[in-house]
């Protein structure tokens, strides 16, 4: 367990205690890219079955955010495209190229009282992979899925250069759970879950 039941009840308790940080109010756009660590995950296609792990790759997307006026509250709208080299993938499924997915999320950020500029921030997000495509080299097919229920969970920092321009460093895990790729050798079911680490810009109006 990475933190136990107390330790748990006290990251609560401090969090509640926090003061927000009401943002001025209106719309932004956000730029990001940074590194994506896709998680090993067990990958079954007809009797083949087994571990698949993955090099890490990167991510890359934007979003259209407004900030409520008064509150400590943003929303957005997200999209990300993340993709990773296959390194390894069980005996008879065959040799990986990448797995990589587009995503569109709605996300909510709390932002905290912050100090000299600076502004940390959780977030949580919901939202679909449009698309999930795991490429094979040998035997040479495509495996993919759309629609894919997702979540996403946010923690970061963003630091203001001036009143409409600031810069911000994120990790972000996301999850997929189980998915049902479809290729010329029938159903690939694997999992699809990846944990970030970003860097942005954001832009307000």
């Amino acid at each position: 367990m990475i933190l136990s039941i107390p330790a748990r009840i006290l990251c609560a308790a401090t969090l509640a205690l926090v003061p927000g940080f009401a943002s001025a109010e209106g719309f932004y756009v956000k730029l990001f890219g940074g590194a994506s660590d896709l998680r090993g995950a067990n990958a079954t296609l007809g009797g083949a079955t087994g571990r698949a792990n993955f090099d890490t790759g990167f991510i890359a997307g934007g979003a259209v955010g407004y900030a409520y006026a008064g509150l400590p509250i943003r929303a957005e709208l997200e999209y990300a495209y993340r993709t990773s080299d296959a390194r390894g993938l069980p005996a008879g499924i065959g040799t990986g190229d990448n797995f990589a997915s587009t995503a569109i999320m709605v996300n909510g950020i709390y932002d905290f009282q912050g100090a000299g500029g600076w502004r940390p921030y959780v977030g949580v997000g919901v939202g679909v992979l449009t698309e999930v495509d795991l490429d094979l080299t040998a035997p040479v097919g495509e495996y993919s899925e759309t629609g894919v229920p997702a979540f996403q969970l946010m923690l970061g920092a963003e630091y203001a250069l001036n009143d409409r321009t600031s810069l911000y460093g994120e990790f972000r895990y996301l999850d997929a759970g189980s998915v049902d790729l479809t290729g010329p050798g029938g159903i690939l079911r694997t999992e699809y879950s990846s944990a970030d680490l970003l860097l942005g810009v954001s832009f307000r109006f």
